[in-house]
């Protein structure tokens, strides 16, 4: 009875364990011994603290305070929405046509359809003010981490806490603004870890140069969006006015006449939105189980809705506004369901548990630290706890929720904060901050992946775009304008036109340059594949990619299939010809 008790014990056991080992086995890979990797946080350095040894050690170049100085400045936040850089000494600047095409169809007079046919000013007095249209240069930087966080340590509950921050904030944003004469921001990094003021120039004198049409910025509409390989000319041309004449200015990029090479360095500048990286495990499974399901469903709805919106439209105009919203909604459904099945994969989720596990073991292994933070590891995760039950309860839009449960919302965000000085006060900027809509310097290398059971050629090039066009029969959204059908035969269809890279971008970096060690041109970021939507909350280099319109295809494009000779003299002499 015994040895049969005995051998029944023994099989129930290793039934179990061989359960358990599944359960924590994904694709082959043991979740127990997955570890966090180096770059999981990003590559999005601020210019304040960029990394030089870590470019140094890894690409022989140690960009200059001169090189940094000038590409902070030749950079440009584009409105509220994108980023752009000044490209000629003139005010020429050049950002994506996705983010311009609504400045577009605002210029557009009684009986043009810019969208249609695009729009080329030959002439400096042909070219359009766009009304309400500003870009913002990033002219100086000044750490007020100390002010603001003595004035949060004042604080005696959770409430004071952020009431006392966002005062503070509002204090120094007025007295720079005030000293400078310029736009002042105060920047949260690290969740509160650091505190920097950024002061910005604006100009609001913006005119219209170039857009091509809608069919060639968006070539394979949403069935492309987030995929590569690409074929989109997806830039727009505008230029900075001061004083009724075009800007003045020696902060420009100059543009690279022979583009990049497979496996060279090169850097995005520019203004990535938003990125959840630092976000507890707690917080991120919250995201996932409850907060995006309910915004897809919402969203999913409003898709409907849109659809009748364009069909119902009554007047070319609105029907491209209505188009632009549509385009706007289908782009944030394929962004969070990416983000949902990127927090969905079990590997991805055991790096960030890897990540924070060492983070807490670091807190708790110091004593000062452990007073000062080590409660804040089950306060988060019973916050998030109660912040998902309560949510569950209510209905409607999660992002506009009931009192009781923006209560919650906040007492997490004052965690946060602790949080956040936790962070920074154990890796420092070891570890770039979260994305936060100010500018950014992220290295990385033209690189190809592997995907569909082969590999991601590393450039495509015009002829792709035609492949595209007869193999979909010539239909939307693969039908070409009428300049495209029939190319002139000085136009190059061996041209590099769109190509891949590991540089680290999320949205909001749209309309950002690419830049070489020379500071020069030789892309233009716009969007990146499908595999690159779960960098919200992790970054990762083995299929995530940027993608770029390259320096060569920019140029060609404008100089043999649009004619705009005046245009492409200025990106390559980088000034207005005589």
């Amino acid at each position: 009875m015994n040895k049969l008790f005995l051998r029944l014990f023994v099989s129930v056991f290793v039934l179990i364990s061989a359960v358990s080992f599944a359960q924590n086995v994904h694709n082959g890979v043991n979740l127990y011994e997955v570890k966090a990797g180096k770059f999981d946080n990003g590559k999005m350095w601020t210019f304040d603290n960029p990394p030089l040894e870590y470019f140094k050690q890894t690409y022989g170049f140690t960009p200059s305070k001169e090189w940094l100085d000038h590409a902070r400045m030749s950079a440009l936040k584009f409105a509220t929405y994108c980023s752009a850089s000044f490209v000629s000494e003139d005010g020429l600047v050049m950002t994506n046509h996705h983010c311009g095409r609504e400045n577009v169809t605002k210029v557009a007079k009684d009986g043009e359809n810019l969208a249609e046919n695009g729009f080329y000013a030959s002439t400096l007095a042909e070219e359009r003010k766009v009304p309400d249209l500003f870009v913002d240069q990033l002219v100086q930087i000044i750490d007020v981490t100390k002010e603001v966080q003595a004035e949060i340590d004042k604080a005696k509950d959770e409430e004071e806490r952020i009431n006392l921050r966002d005062r503070k904030i509002e204090q120094l944003e007025k007295y720079w603004s005030e000293k400078t004469g310029n736009i002042a921001q105060v920047v949260s990094f690290y969740s509160g870890g650091q505190y920097s003021v950024y002061i910005y120039k604006r100009y609001d004198d913006v005119r219209l140069v170039f857009a091509p049409e809608n069919q060639a910025g968006y070539f394979g509409g949403d069935y492309d969006n987030f995929t590569y390989p690409r074929y989109n000319l997806d830039v727009t041309y505008f230029r900075v006015y001061e004083n009724g004449k075009p800007l003045k200015t020696e902060f420009y990029f100059k543009w690279s006449k022979n583009g990049a090479d497979s496996g060279e360095v090169i850097f995005v500048v520019g203004n990535p939105a938003s990125t959840g990286r630092l976000k507890s495990t707690a917080e991120l499974e919250y995201m996932r189980d409850y907060m995006y399901p309910k915004y897809l469903e919402l969203l999913s709805k409003a898709i409907v809705y849109q659809k009748m919106a364009i069909e119902n439209s009554s007047s070319p105009a609105e029907k491209q506004e209505a188009e632009d919203n549509y385009f706007s909604m289908m782009n944030s459904l394929k962004v969070v369901s990416g983000i949902v099945k990127g927090l969905n994969d079990p590997v991805l989720m055991a790096r960030k548990k890897d990540f924070e596990k060492t983070f807490w073991s670091k807190i708790e292994s110091n004593s000062k630290l452990k007073e000062k933070y080590g409660y804040l590891k089950n306060e988060i995760k019973e916050t998030v706890k109660e912040l998902l039950s309560e949510s569950k309860k209510s209905t409607g839009n999660p992002f506009n929720p009931p009192e009781n449960v923006r209560k919650i919302q906040n007492s997490l965000d004052a965690k946060n904060i602790l949080l956040g000085r936790a962070l920074y006060e154990v890796y420092g900027n070891s570890i770039p901050p979260d994305a936060t809509f100010t500018l950014r310097l992220a290295d990385g290398v033209i690189s190809s992946y592997e995907y569909n059971g082969t590999i991601a050629p590393v450039f495509t090039t015009f002829y792709g775009i035609y492949d595209r066009y007869y193999g979909f029969r010539k239909q939307h959204p693969f039908n070409l304008p009428e300049r495209w059908k029939n190319p002139p035969p000085e136009f190059r269809l061996e041209t590099p036109f769109n190509f891949i890279s590991t540089n680290d971008i999320i949205g909001g970096n749209s309309g950002s340059p690419v830049i070489n060690k020379d500071g020069e041109i030789v892309g233009l970021a716009f969007d990146g594949n499908i595999e690159s939507l779960p960098s919200d909350f992790i970054y990762t280099t083995e299929a995530n990619r940027m993608i770029a319109v390259d320096s060569r295809g920019l140029t060609e494009a404008v100089k043999n299939l649009y004619k705009a000779t005046k245009l492409y003299e200025e990106l390559i002499n980088g000034k207005i010809p005589e």
